[in-house]
């Protein structure tokens, strides 16, 4: 659900586009592969598109777009989905263009440029012209190198009869692992089979007077990046803690569908020095009791949070299962105003993107920030989606029923002194 990925697509389930180029200065007249193509794929492709290279949390690429051979035979398919705007996967409104630190988005130039490569039949042109290839990663983990990663004590296997199972997973950190106290700066979830659906991390110890600690870590769901924190923010994970992987596991039911899963959480640190004055909280805005009519195309559901201490907002990412169709977040400020922070007109639960703030909000004291998603019970969205229409629909974790989560990533504007 939070901030991760799995492989719910099949032919779509990869993005042409993980950032933005700056903008071209024009459309070339006779654009080529090496020259003018190949440069916005390594921007903006090939971190999912390559062999063996993983889409965001998990999600696997359907081809490789590295080199001219294995780009050329999709040079149609590419210039229809730049020009439909289904890749890059990126749903906020136009609103808030450039707000957003991970906002996947190619430019009118950009996009001409791959159209008009395609209708002159893709020419390949000089290889001289070619920038020098991206060299990967070889780790496996989109964020580089972990410094701690944790694993189930065993793998798990979901049984062939199977087809949505919640299973909560428990991994006590020793103290090899873990000799001191650290602040998280970077967390990444790895779902360890296809039939992961989502992982939620949860971490419980003792902090440094022995006191208990309980704390959310975040997750993975279908389209999301792993979560990264500035200098001075992050979250304390102590010796000895227990982390839980709260899974969700979701396939189709059958013989010979069963699959074992060995899940991982990685982790990278600040430096143990470093002076960590904001702790970050994981939590979320949400309805819970909402019931949805049988065919119903367009139920609300809202719900608000009022801040009391001045706070800064990192992040944001609606989560709702097949009917989700649009969400918003609002902030009512204590002086009378308010500002849409994001609104997601076209949901797309393939695709539950986390918008990161290329500057953190401010949340004074006193604001109100409110949730309205809205939900699609007819038999037009059942049809998509694979879902009964006929029955109201309440909160619940299978992804036939619905989720009302508008999760936030925030910390106190204050810094906080561990004395």
């Amino acid at each position: 659900m939070m901030k991760s990925v799995h492989k719910m697509v099949a032919t779509t389930a990869a993005a042409f586009v993980i950032g933005a180029m700056p903008a071209m200065a024009e459309v070339p007249a006779k654009p080529t592969f090496t020259k003018d193509v190949l440069p916005i794929l390594q921007e903006n492709c090939q971190t999912c598109h390559r062999p063996a290279g993983t889409n965001l949390s998990g999600m696997i690429a359907p081809m490789s777009l590295i080199t001219y051979k294995e780009v050329r035979p999709w040079a149609k398919a590419i210039a229809k989905a730049v020009e439909t705007k289904m890749m890059p996967p990126w749903h906020a409104n136009e609103k808030t263009h450039d707000v957003f630190a991970n906002e996947r988005t190619l430019t009118e130039d950009e996009i001409a440029t791959l159209i008009k490569w395609s209708e002159m039949r893709a020419p390949r042109g000089n290889p001289a012209d070619a920038p020098a290839p991206i060299e990967f990663s070889e780790t496996g983990w989109n964020f580089g190198e972990p410094d701690l990663v944790v694993d189930f004590p065993e793998p798990f296997f979901v049984p062939d009869d199977i087809q949505d199972l919640y299973k909560n997973i428990t991994t006590e950190l020793s103290l090899e692992q873990m000799p001191t106290t650290r602040w998280i700066r970077s967390i990444e979830f790895k779902p360890g089979s296809e039939v992961v659906h989502h992982i939620i991390g949860h971490a419980n110890g003792k902090d440094h007077s022995g006191d208990e600690t309980r704390g959310m870590l975040g997750g993975n769901a279908p389209g999301a990046d792993q979560q990264e924190f500035p200098a001075g923010f992050g979250i304390e994970l102590h010796p000895e803690s227990h982390i839980t992987f709260a899974l969700h596991y979701h396939k189709e039911s059958g013989a010979g569908t069963g699959m074992w899963d060995s899940s991982q959480i990685g982790f990278q640190f600040h430096e143990e020095d470093a002076e960590v004055t904001h702790p970050i909280e994981i939590s979320t805005i949400s309805h819970g009791a909402f019931q949805i009519p049988p065919h119903h195309k367009h139920w609300k559901v809202a719900s608000s949070r009022t801040f009391h201490e001045d706070t800064l907002l990192l992040d944001m990412l609606p989560h709702m299962h097949l009917r989700g169709t649009e969400a918003k977040y609002t902030a009512f400020y204590p002086d009378g105003s308010e500002e849409e922070l994001l609104h997601v007109p076209a949901y797309d639960f393939n695709w539950q993107t986390g918008y990161d703030y290329k500057i953190m909000k401010d949340i004074p004291a006193g604001t109100r920030i409110e949730m309205e998603f809205w939900f699609d019970n007819s038999e037009d969205q059942a049809a998509k989606g694979g879902f009964n229409p006929n029955r109201a629909i309440s909160f619940g974790g299978p992804t036939t029923d619905e989720m009302d989560l508008a999760w936030i990533t925030i910390a106190p504007k204050a810094e906080v002194s561990d004395d």
